[in-house]
């Protein structure tokens, strides 16, 4: 589920407020993101099976803070089993693409880095970002710089950081990219950092 408020109507609380319900969950269901933007930002939707959407923010339904959003089913042409892993507002200067990368981590340790200008023109519709392997699936996609580091971490608690710039830029979004971390059996990456 996913929504949109306005900024105003979130306000400063002094330390040992006790916060206020900023979106309704069902059961089970739980917060994993949130980001400020203005509504003519484009926002990419990574899919763990390696597609990318993109839409601008206005188009992400305005909600209450008491309602749960509308389904990303409604919004984006997902199939079934598909799932979204990644949401990411793009930086409002288009100038600053250039000097920009997407670092993409998957469940099996594979990351692979793109130039972000390779993700500027993506229709609705979708596009693939990235192949996968059969039982493989993006965990997350996250825009860094050269001189920033990327930390993986897995399942049974292992960390990987390594420096942004000593992995290789990929042209175009069709490689699978190259090991970042070699896991144990039943090991997997659960998260990146930059």
């Amino acid at each position: 589920y996913i929504k949109r408020g306005s900024l105003s109507s979130v306000k400063i609380q002094k330390r040992g407020g006790k916060g206020k319900a900023g979106i309704k969950t069902r059961d089970e269901d739980y917060v994993v993101q949130i980001f400020t933007a203005n509504s003519h930002t484009p926002v990419l939707f990574f899919s763990t099976q390696g597609l990318v959407y993109k839409i601008k923010a206005w188009k992400i339904p305005q909600g209450t803070a008491n309602s749960k959003g509308k389904t990303l089913f409604n919004l984006l042409p997902l199939k079934s089993h598909h799932s979204i892993s990644s949401i990411m507002p793009l930086p409002e200067n288009e100038n600053e693409w250039k000097k920009l990368y997407v670092v993409f981590a998957t469940s099996k340790g594979k990351v692979r880095k793109n130039s972000l200008e390779d993700f500027s023109n993506i229709q609705s519709t979708g596009k693939i970002a990235m192949k996968l392997d059969q039982d493989d699936r993006i965990i997350g996609v996250k825009i860094c710089k050269d001189d920033q580091d990327i930390l993986l971490s897995t399942q049974f608690g292992k960390c990987i950081r390594f420096k942004s710039k000593k992995l290789r830029l990929f042209k175009g979004r069709s490689s699978k990219g190259i090991k970042g971390i070699k896991l144990n059996d039943k090991d997997k990456v659960i998260s990146i950092s930059i």
